[in-house]
């Protein structure tokens, strides 16, 4: 949980209480008319299907208006049997509509905002699968204490689907034999399990990259784990965990996995992260399937989940920030391999030299130039920088640029990046857009270096708005391209229109880290951006 939510944690857990009559868990988005058409050039020489079937669920928690308070084991169960019988109810609901895997939340047993000591009551002795196999359902006393584990299991297995989720996972340990042995003699793991559909035990992660979890240790080594069901394999991951390159991008690159599940606490940040956003770039970038189940509470800004797939983008996807809203389940049929979806000879052109690299010391700028503006390539003496004003988003410091109404093109350059902007908009009166650029080592809330290049509305006419999160906006764009210098390949494409929703993958394309928005937008612009990450600067 962040940090500067947590001051109005117990404020929220009040209010929650006068307002809430009941979790809202009824809300069912059913597949698309139109499910994807996945080509069968991956599938040729293997034994897996072409599609599954996905679900993933926004759970509206259930939370303790005090987590700082100990509890006792039996408590401690009451709370976390209240969360279960949604995720059973959910559960049904998706078999019920062919879904095939269902993704819950992180925290969404118990929820968020406890100590190491207040934490402990909800923890259970979670054993390796890959050293024992346990089906919790079938023998549910071959371990003691481990109520959830059962019950998760026997969800699945009662339902015929393979369950994702996230609980807390104790193991203990010896400070002479293990130098990283917490003084307590214990380890305690935010923890993702998967089911298979007969309820054994496949998998177990520990989450790796805290977010002020202090309930929680760090696992000594980063755990690289995947898990096949019904002949396709997925990895899997958790929340802060995507934003750095183990396990993220390692569990991608090192398994081979196309398919990943991702049980996340997301607090949203706009103009660039809000989940929505930057789970369907990151989806995009890495060219995989993402399963994103995140907490329902919008007054923590906690919304937004959805079933990406690669290029395609959004299959299906929800938030709302109205606190009235609740839980939601999103169901969409799957290509199992994102890249067969988008291009059938895809599988066919993939070599060793196509694998992301970062590569920092070669020069990018004229290539990126030649294809944003292709032979009509103005030269870097060319007034194309014009003004530019500093202002913080997420409180680094942006070099931007303002737009002016009609057709232009700008460059603005923040250390080593330049970008560059060619676009044409009819700007709404009262409305100002900036082009910015960031190259720098990001320290709000974690630390990790970023090399972004960000259209924008800002929060208002003042330079200094420019950065400030805002949901609305009425400038159309007719066109647009935006690329980028970048010293590294792992680059995020997001375009987001009006009302915080995603711009459909049909009217803009990402290749060649440039964005390419030929026939306009048929919402205003919110923000387009290019989020690179230096990994290797972190």
């Amino acid at each position: 949980m962040s940090l500067r939510l947590s001051i109005m944690f117990l404020v929220f857990l009040i209010v929650l209480n006068h307002l809430r009559t009941g979790i809202k868990a009824d809300k069912l988005q059913y597949m698309p008319e139109k499910p994807p058409s996945p080509s069968l050039c991956c599938h040729d020489q293997l034994d897996t299907p072409t599609t599954y079937i996905a679900a993933v669920y926004e759970h509206d928690t259930y939370l303790l208006q005090d987590p700082h308070r100990v509890l006792d084991r039996n408590s401690a169960l009451e709370l976390m049997k209240k969360n279960l019988k949604v995720f059973e109810d959910q559960a049904r609901l998706a078999s019920k509509q062919g879904a095939q895997i269902i993704v819950f939340p992180e925290d969404g047993i118990y929820g968020m905002g406890y100590t190491r000591q207040s934490i402990f009551p909800f923890l259970e002795e979670i054993p390796d699968p890959s050293l024992e196999s346990w089906n919790p359902c079938v023998n549910p006393d071959q371990h003691s204490e481990t109520e959830v584990l059962r019950i998760l299991s026997c969800i699945a297995r009662n339902n015929s689907i393979v369950v994702v989720a996230n609980m807390g996972d104790k193991q203990n340990c010896s400070r002479k034999e293990d130098p990283n042995c917490p003084n307590d003699s214990r380890y305690q793991f935010n923890t993702d399990v998967a089911f298979d559909n007969d309820g054994q035990l496949l998998a177990k992660y520990h989450k790796y990259n805290l977010f002020y979890e202090n309930q929680f240790d760090a696992p000594p080594k980063c755990e690289h784990v995947k898990f096949t069901v019904f002949s396709v394999t997925f990895g899997m991951f958790t929340c802060f965990d995507i934003l750095f390159k183990d396990p993220s991008v390692e569990v991608v690159e090192k398994l081979g996995v196309k398919n990943v599940v991702f049980p996340t606490a997301w607090g949203n940040a706009l103009p660039l992260r809000h989940a929505i956003q930057y789970h369907q770039a990151w989806a995009m970038g890495e060219n995989v399937n993402l399963l994103s189940a995140n907490q329902h509470h919008p007054f923590f800004s906690m919304t937004g989940s959805g079933i990406y797939s690669g290029q395609s983008g959004a299959l299906v996807y929800y938030h709302d920030s109205d606190w009235s809203s609740g839980g939601k389940l999103l169901i969409a049929r799957v290509p199992t391999d994102p890249a067969c979806n988008n291009d059938e000879n895809f599988c066919n052109k993939i070599t060793e030299n196509d694998k992301k690299v970062d590569y920092p010391e070669q020069n990018y700028y004229d290539n990126a130039i030649s294809k944003l503006w292709g032979e009509n390539k103005p030269s870097r003496s060319a007034n194309l920088i014009g003004q530019t004003f500093q202002s913080k988003l997420e409180e680094d410091i942006y070099t931007f640029s303002p737009l002016k109404n009609g057709t232009g093109q700008i460059e603005v350059c923040d250390n080593a990046l330049c970008c560059q902007l060619d676009y044409s908009m009819s700007l709404k009166e009262g409305e100002l857009y900036a082009f910015g650029a960031f190259d720098g080592l990001h320290t709000f809330q974690g630390q990790y270096y970023l090399q972004v290049c960000v259209l924008l509305k800002c929060h208002s006419n003042a330079h200094s708005s420019c950065g400030t999160g805002t949901t609305s906006a009425g400038t159309a764009f007719s066109f647009l391209h935006m690329a980028g210098n970048f010293s590294t390949s792992y680059v995020y494409p997001e375009v987001t229109t009006d009302g915080v929703s995603l711009a459909p993958p049909s009217e803009w394309k990402y290749e060649a880290q440039a964005i390419r928005s030929t026939e306009g937008l048929s919402k205003p612009l919110l923000s387009a951006g290019l989020y690179g990450r230096w990994y290797d600067r972190d």
